[in-house]
């Protein structure tokens, strides 16, 4: 086997740094499972809020409003100390006198009423939640009811780059499809049942919610909804059910927000992600670079690349993970590289069809440079 000194080639580590230097590239990640779907964070969140809500309904908030109205003696129903008061300041209201007796005959009277009211800022506020909640569930019981065991994805890649010497471009789709087995169909199955039994009991309290008396009145007063922010009282402020009942709206109006700003292309570590096509994408290149119709020549090439390849590879996997929160000691990267080396010899034991091979690259070679020579 022929040995030589693993210097990096100048020639070929100027290009590879034009390349990065003038690298544009977009990666697109598209994926038929939604992960939120898949996480079921929604649903744990929902039931964990419907204790509390269901003891807010339960034992309902409501104010006193107080109603005052001049009526007719007759249709009056109840006489209070507030409608004397003000019989005295209108006398008008008085039909008949009498001084004898001291009575009079008022044809008028001061009506005054205090009334429960459900119509409070903090029930509006559960109305609310309610309804989004219904809404929201909704759609996932959608999604639920045709939900399929497959995962299709889609890996789309363009970079544009260029050198001294020419320009570069590449268009990469790579599409990948789950091999669904029966086990996994029927552990897939037994779990959707379960969350689907789970969706039908959150469905229970809230059918039971809508049927309570403070929901039917709101609803009857065709009250308006609460919308962010929210006002934050005393009672939403200090009061643990509701608190509990702040928690899920906000989760939800923040899920809502989460999906409608959803892109296709991949999140938080798209960077390093897209870093891992661009370092395939100067290897396609090495591979199209190192092309010649002289073997000699392409494997001259080759060598080159390789131990820039090396070199970047190295630096690549040590940055990823120290981003990762791991750090690897130059000991245990030496042991690991060599362990793939030794492994790669013990795997390179020739044997005869090894050395007729060997032998024969050898004297194609030999050709050549006599050709060249010629």
């Amino acid at each position: 086997m022929d040995s030589f000194n693993i210097e990096i080639p100048e020639d070929k580590s100027k290009k590879c740094q034009q390349f990065f230097k003038k690298l544009d590239s977009q990666m697109v990640f598209k994926s038929s499972f939604s992960g939120s779907l898949l996480s079921f964070d929604w649903l744990d969140e929902i039931e964990n809020a419907c204790p509390f809500i269901d003891i807010i309904i339960r034992i309902p908030k409501f104010a006193l409003i107080r109603e005052e109205e001049v009526v007719k003696i007759e249709k009056s129903k109840k006489i209070t100390l507030d409608s004397v008061k003000d019989l005295s300041k209108h006398t008008n209201y008085i039909n008949k006198a009498d001084k004898k007796t001291n009575t009079v005959e008022p044809n008028k009277i001061l009506d005054v009423r205090s009334e429960e009211t459900f119509n409070i800022y903090e029930n509006r506020f559960l109305y609310t939640l309610l309804y989004d909640l219904d809404k929201f569930l909704a759609s996932k019981e959608k999604l639920l009811k045709n939900f399929d065991l497959k995962d299709n994805k889609i890996l789309g890649y363009k970079g544009v780059t260029s050198t001294n010497e020419e320009k570069i471009n590449i268009e990469v789709t790579m599409t990948s499809s789950s091999l669904a087995t029966s086990n996994n169909n029927d552990a897939f199955k037994d779990d959707l049942k379960k969350i689907k039994e789970r969706v039908k009991r959150v469905r229970q309290y809230i059918s039971s919610w809508q049927k309570s008396d403070m929901m039917k009145a709101l609803d009857a007063a065709n009250i308006s909804l609460v919308k962010p922010p929210l006002k934050k009282t005393n009672l939403i402020l200090k009061n643990p059910n509701f608190r509990i009942a702040v928690t899920l709206w906000e989760y939800l109006n923040k899920y809502e927000e989460n999906n409608e700003s959803e892109k296709d292309n991949v999140n938080s570590e798209s960077d390093v992600l897209k870093g891992f096509m661009n370092h395939a994408f100067l290897i396609d290149y090495m591979v199209l670079d190192s092309m010649s119709k002289y073997k000699r020549e392409q494997k001259r090439n080759m060598v080159k690349y390789s131990i820039i390849l090396l070199n970047e590879e190295i630096k690549r996997v040590v940055s990823l993970l120290s981003s990762c929160g791991y750090d690897i000691s130059n000991e245990e990267l030496l042991n690991l590289i060599a362990k793939e080396i030794n492994k790669e010899k013990s795997d390179r034991l020739v044997g005869v069809d090894d050395v007729k091979k060997k032998f024969k690259s050898a004297f194609d070679e030999y050709l050549e440079r006599v050709q060249e020579n010629l």
